[in-house]
């Protein structure tokens, strides 16, 4: 009989502390919801929405293997693989020349990435791969071969000859 009546107490004693709490939650119920509601509606779609250079980026790639020439392009990092890649090297040299604008989200930027099969010209495996910069004062092109069996990338032009020396000899 004692130990009965030491539950009971204590059986009282939580129900007045979870009626306490569902009180507690009642009464401030409305205002988490808005929080959460809040958070939602305006930290959320900027999370899901594409970055500046995603609504400016055009990708011309059909085929599998041209999207292996422009992913081995998009990730060297020079003879040692170590260091920046080209791509991130390319973006960060086009930021650089616009300091005082966020030019790759300005509505007039596009960003134009294509590949070429050159079999026929120059042999199995080699595609042309073409960065192409465009902008309201400004356009410049990059162009690699690529040798998607070997994974090697010879540049083209000056521009990909700057950006290839800046991955490899950038310490």
């Amino acid at each position: 009989m004692v130990k009965e009546r030491k539950n009971e107490p204590e059986d009282s004693e939580k129900q007045e502390k979870e009626s306490d709490l569902k009180k507690f939650l009642k009464k401030r119920s409305f205002i988490y919801l808005m929080c959460a509601v809040a958070f939602v509606v305006i930290v959320v779609p900027d999370m899901i929405a594409p970055s500046d250079l995603e609504k400016s980026l055009v990708e011309n790639l059909e085929t599998d293997e041209q999207n292996i020439a422009w992913n081995i392009v998009k990730s060297y990092q020079g003879p040692d693989n170590s260091g920046y890649n080209l791509y991130d090297t390319i973006i960060l040299q086009i930021e650089n020349a616009y300091p005082n604008e966020n030019i790759l989200g300005h509505r007039d930027t596009i960003i134009e990435i294509s590949a070429l099969n050159m079999e026929e010209k120059v042999g199995n495996g080699i595609y042309q791969v073409n960065f192409s910069f465009e902008t309201y004062d400004d356009n410049r092109d990059y162009v690699w071969q690529v040798n998607i069996q070997t994974n090697e990338i010879f540049p083209i032009n000056d521009g990909a000859k700057k950006m290839t020396n800046i991955v490899e000899f950038y310490d």
